[in-house]
């Protein structure tokens, strides 16, 4: 970018790319430890998303006897990604998390924000196939003025998490300035990361000048085709993007790159979800009664999975099967049986079930299938009728033993397909976010391709690395927002110490 195009310059002391969780975490505690915040932000409004925000340790964990061991969970996050992260940087989030989630929920009672802690039986499912731990720690409560100053859309949990951080930007001194996205690094003589340029509205460019350091917090690539296809290669067997945004396109990625950073070691993970609808528009509201553990069958009418899988890994498995899709088949009993499922996270179905006027407005739709035989819902399902009718008799016959001898799913999830009406849904896999990143260590300091760290340049969130690998460990849920909140508030922190 030219000199001429730069249209002023700003000084500052720090300057965090993107107004996520992470950046907004990084932008108030660096504010708290009293420097001087520019926030740079692409949108109009943060990005802030889920709801579910994990940790080991908090006070709020505690106070309902929910005890974690630290290490336990940094050695279960390393084998899920293989031993390719760095182990120092995933036990930062393990020691560190319950602090920052402490730091938050007291920060938002400043604002009239409670918090209330997870409890453990609705985080965990005794003897699912694969261990899950109770790492959700904590559910905002939103008050009136949470929600009415929420910009329009974000869910009652986002809304408070946004009012809380709206207010202790201000109250930290934090500039932020939306629609302005970063564009590129600058390196300064001695080879420190000295500035970022950023956009203005009207296309010209401003230069700000970070004294103590700039902090990527930019989220992660899942809307630019090109970096999905070089480092997650399986994105050609998904239905599409679960979020409607098209601003995470991997830009704080490629400033690190450009400047010499260095990036997870591909495939990185994705962040997959069984909540593709086929034929329901990618990104609407997924259907919980939809995505549990009933039968699952591939498009020749085969059962080819223990249904009782964490998400990606179901994903995994689906995405194996002929057109990468599977066919979800569940009976009229499905409001009785679901609750005893206990599955964890995104697959939660805890009373109040979901409300069944929605699957019938799906069934309307022709979106959910349903008939009054199983002759009928072959036909509309068109999958070879006598290996699907096979399927579904073997199916009933371990259901009613009570153990699976053909894929070891455990009992509480053997149901079976035989009182009308039959319910069939085709549900393929949606991305939610990426999951690999620029390296960093153990003070989140990017490194270079040397392993060597890059003066003045911090990441957090989705756009840091060094953490995971082939696939999301959804069995702790929250994991993804935890890492970001705790990394963010670290980031802030340690920028403004490391250069004070």
């Amino acid at each position: 970018i030219p000199d001429s195009e730069i249209k002023d310059t700003v000084d500052t002391d720090v300057v965090v790319v993107g107004a996520g969780l992470a950046g907004l975490s990084a932008s108030v505690a660096a504010g708290q430890a009293g420097a001087k915040v520019v926030l740079l932000e692409k949108g109009s409004i943060p990005g802030l998303r889920g709801i579910d925000y994990g940790a080991v340790g908090s006070k709020l964990q505690k106070s309902i006897g929910n005890e974690l061991d630290p290490m336990e969970l940094t050695l279960e996050i390393m084998r899920w990604g293989a031993f390719k992260a760095n182990q120092k940087v995933v036990e930062l989030w393990a020691k560190n998390s319950g602090a920052a989630v402490d730091w938050l929920v007291d920060m938002a009672k400043e604002y009239g924000i409670e918090s209330t802690p997870v409890p453990v039986e609705d985080q965990v499912a005794p003897g699912a196939t694969v261990k899950t731990y109770p790492t959700m720690a904590f559910e905002f409560q939103p008050n009136e003025n949470a929600m009415a100053a929420a910009p329009q859309g974000m869910s009652p949990k986002q809304a408070a998490m946004f009012y809380v951080f709206q207010n202790a930007c201000q109250k930290a001194g934090v500039e932020v300035r939306y629609k302005t996205p970063a564009a590129q690094l600058v390196k300064d003589d001695s080879g420190r990361v000295s500035a970022v340029i950023a956009q203005n509205e009207d296309g010209s460019y401003t230069k700000f000048i970070a004294k103590k350091g700039v902090i990527l917090a930019t989220g992660d690539y899942g809307n630019d085709p090109e970096m999905l296809e070089k480092y997650i290669p399986s994105s050609s067997t998904i239905y599409g993007n679960a979020y409607s945004t098209k601003l995470n396109t991997g830009d704080g990625h490629k400033m690190g790159l450009w400047i010499g950073a260095a990036i997870d070691e591909a495939p990185h993970a994705p962040m997959y979800f069984d909540q593709g609808i086929v034929g329901w528009p990618p990104g609407a509201k997924p259907v919980p009664v939809t995505r549990q553990p009933w039968l699952y069958v591939n498009l020749r009418g085969e059962r080819f999975v223990n249904e009782d899988l964490p998400y990606g890994y179901s994903c995994n498995a689906h995405r194996q099967q002929p057109g990468n899709v599977k066919w979800v088949i569940f009976d009229a009993k499905w409001p009785e049986e679901a609750p005893r499922f206990k599955m964890t996270a995104c697959k939660a179905m805890r009373p109040p079930l979901h409300n069944p006027e929605e699957v019938e407005e799906l069934i309307a739709k022709g979106i959910i299938l349903s008939a009054d035989t199983l002759d009928e819902l072959i036909q509309k399902m068109e999958v070879p009728a006598e290996t699907f009718k096979a399927t579904v008799a073997r199916y009933n016959e371990l259901a009613k033993k009570g153990i699976d001898e053909d894929f070891g799913k455990r009992p509480e999830c053997l149901t079976t397909i035989e009182k009308p009406p039959f319910y069939a849904v085709k549900l393929a896999t949606t991305l939610l976010v990426t999951l690999g990143g620029l390296q960093v260590n153990d003070k989140l300091q990017v490194l270079d391709t040397e392993k060597n760290p890059i003066p003045g340049l911090y990441a957090a969130g989705n756009v840091a690395g060094s953490f995971y690998a082939n696939d999301y460990p959804n069995t702790m849920p929250g994991n993804s927002h935890g890492r970001a909140l705790t990394f963010g508030w670290l980031a802030g922190k340690i920028a403004v110490e490391q250069n004070s």
